[in-house]
């Protein structure tokens, strides 16, 4: 494309230094999409975990200061001894808080990088834009970064800015100093995590960008990377779980069987061990007779073992979850996986499992509905840890994203060349 010589025209303005010539293009970026109603939309929608943060952030503030209609609203959802000394679950409320907040505003933020990112660069290669810009004093390292940087803003603005906003709230509702203490690690792994997906998330879509000079292949390309790979890892991860299941459950059930047949009016069927009762509904314990209560009898021994090889099975998983590479096949997991270590949401998952599971196990068979199986496990303080956050090393996930990050700026150097170079 010809650059035609405009002549000489007077510049009254201060002039800026090398160091923020990236910035002009990130800024005209910025203006240009800001214009968009998609990108508003996205934005909305971007927001709306940010007000369920500020919420319970909100109403843990007014819970430690015994507000009576906050009282009697959260007795009904936590145990009596978060109730009772709300100053000790603090940290590890606002570590599940924030955590849930990430979970739900990384798979935003993920959108709308596929609605701001694609056309970045493959409209500059599409319509050979490239010499424009450099051949202004602008290098390739600013073209990077302020392309970058029209991604950045808009992660900024949906997963930093309200968070560090929330947390701001939260204090002011506490009124309490030691709530600074017991948080402040929350609002620098905010910041650290909030960077983390901007770098990671910004330079994998302006590689791919880069391939393509037609934006909606780009699209293409990031939805599946993204979600195709989301969807595999889950697959393999359910269908994981099913066959340990299967096999721990089922064959010890056969077993169980073997040993202990079922007495006449009960009946095994279906692919899933089981039993049918064919004796009539139960009567009262005085009014049954020896045959129903052989029944009665046998149907608790089995709801026993049930019970004990569910424990086994989950005894199975948490001993298999810190080696199972599986997740590392999904980028929004990986991305998960930082998030998890950085806000130490496993920690405060095992002090919420100590006030839950202890009053569960001491509760024991009386809790239990009538019919299901009776766990006769000890007390696992980690249960709620191993179920809600990921338990594999999180150094994985920062190779992989550390890899895809390489990648990512290989292919831009290789598309993207100096102005001697292009053709």
């Amino acid at each position: 494309m010809p650059i035609f010589d405009q002549g000489y025209q007077h510049w009254a303005g201060t002039l800026a230094g090398h160091r923020w010539r990236w910035l002009a293009v990130s800024r005209h970026g910025v203006r240009t999409l800001r214009k968009s109603w998609v990108v508003r939309i996205m934005l909305f929608i971007a927001w709306l975990p940010a007000l369920a943060l500020v919420s319970v952030l909100t109403l843990w503030g007014l819970l430690e200061q015994q507000a009576a209609t906050v009282v009697a609203f959260l007795q009904r959802i936590f145990p009596p001894e978060v109730i009772a000394s709300p100053q000790e679950y603090r940290s590890a409320i606002w570590t599940v808080a924030y955590s849930y907040f990430f979970k739900a505003e990384l798979f935003c933020a993920l959108f709308l990088v596929l609605t701001v990112g694609p056309s970045l660069v493959s409209r500059d290669l599409r319509f050979n834009a490239l010499p424009l810009y450099l051949s202004r004093p602008v290098r390739r390292i600013d073209y990077f970064v302020g392309k970058l940087g029209i991604i950045a803003y808009f992660l900024i603005a949906t997963v930093i800015a309200p968070a560090v906003g929330a947390y701001l709230l939260g204090l002011a509702f506490s009124l309490d100093l030691g709530v600074v203490h017991d948080t402040h690690r929350l609002l620098w792994a905010s910041l650290g995590y909030g960077a983390v997906i901007a770098l990671s998330a910004g330079t994998l879509m302006l590689a791919l960008s880069s391939l393509s000079r037609r934006s909606i292949y780009v699209g293409l390309a990031w939805a599946g990377f993204i979600f195709l790979g989301h969807m595999v890892s889950s697959i393999l991860i359910g269908v994981q779980g099913d066959i340990d299941r299967r096999e721990i459950v089922q064959t010890g059930i056969k077993q169980w069987v073997e040993k202990n047949p079922p007495p006449p009016g009960v009946e095994m069927y279906g692919p899933y061990p089981s039993f049918r009762n064919r004796g009539g509904p139960r009567g009262k314990p005085e009014q049954q007779t020896a045959e129903e209560k052989a029944r009665e009898r046998w149907m608790t021994a089995w709801s026993q073992a049930h019970g004990e090889l569910q424990t086994q099975v989950e005894a199975h998983r948490a001993e298999q979850a810190p080696t199972d590479w599986r997740p590392l096949l999904s980028y929004a997991t990986n991305l998960d996986r930082l998030g998890d270590w950085l806000l130490d949401t496993d920690s405060a998952w095992v002090l919420l499992g100590k006030t839950v599971e202890r009053p569960r196990a001491m509760a024991g068979p009386l809790a239990r509905t009538p019919g299901m199986p009776i766990s006769t496990a000890p007390v696992n303080d980690r249960r709620l840890a191993d179920r809600m956050a990921w338990q594999y090393p999180w150094y994985w996930s920062a190779g992989v994203l550390g890899v895809a990050w390489l990648l990512s700026v290989f292919v831009l150097t290789r598309r993207v060349k100096s102005l001697d170079r292009l053709k």
